[in-house]
């Protein structure tokens, strides 16, 4: 089974989405392994998306990522990183499909609810910027 890190964004969270948006990803068969509410500083939300640095929507990412709480999960299922790529939809919520967590759940491309790892490589590196060893269940 592969792992896979989803991140439920700060006004999904602040909406009280969370629950929803949990058992919609339950229900589509992943397994919870981890979770923890942070709310992360700039500079944590700028190194978790430094890949996207320099591109035009990177300062204002960081700004609405770190501008409140934010539920990091450890997911787990068979082909976990494509599934759930799958489940969350296009990033534009109005392109999504509306049984998406972003066609369900996401306002505008910025504020599009969810975040999930695009390959395995990045899942790896992704869940150890937010979970020791010792904080994963199998």
């Amino acid at each position: 089974m592969e792992k896979t890190l989803a991140l439920i964004k700060p006004r999904a969270f602040n909406e009280n989405l969370l629950g929803s948006m949990l058992n919609d990803i339950c229900d589509a068969g992943f397994y919870i392994l981890s979770i923890k509410t942070l709310r992360m500083t700039k500079e944590q939300t700028g190194s978790f998306y430094s890949i996207h640095k320099g591109k035009p929507f990177y300062k204002p990412l960081v700004e609405y990522m770190s501008s409140g709480t934010v539920a990091a999960i450890v997911l787990k299922k068979n082909n976990a990183v494509e599934d759930f790529r799958k489940l969350m939809g296009s990033t534009d919520p109005y392109e999504a499909h509306k049984g998406s967590l972003r066609g369900k759940y996401g306002l505008t491309t910025r504020k599009n609810a969810v975040h999930g790892s695009d390959s395995l490589e990045n899942a790896n590196k992704e869940i150890a910027f937010f979970f020791a060893f010792g904080e994963l269940f199998y």
